[in-house]
């Protein structure tokens, strides 16, 4: 549409194809730094994701280490002191 309304607002004495070239340029730079942006944006995500993945290991690993010991004190509390 308004590819349609510049090529209407062309005087004929104008030169079309010089218009068409600025505008395809125009929008040639603009797919250029959108996939650029876009590259960088998918790279810092797929970065966050391996440190969430690392951070959630490392998580796991002192839960299960944490719940160990706490299974070890109530073997030794309850050896130490039988119930009642």
């Amino acid at each position: 549409m308004e590819l349609l309304n510049i090529l209407l607002q062309i005087d004929p004495a104008g030169n079309i194809w010089q218009r068409l070239g600025d505008q395809a340029f125009s929008i040639l730079v603009l797919v250029v730094i959108a996939r650029i942006l876009w590259k960088r944006q998918i790279k810092l995500e797929d970065r966050l994701t391996q440190y969430l993945d690392e951070d959630r290991d490392k998580m796991m690993g002192v839960i299960d280490n944490n719940t160990k010991v706490m299974e070890r004190l109530e073997e030794v509390l309850d050896s130490n002191h039988p119930k009642m």
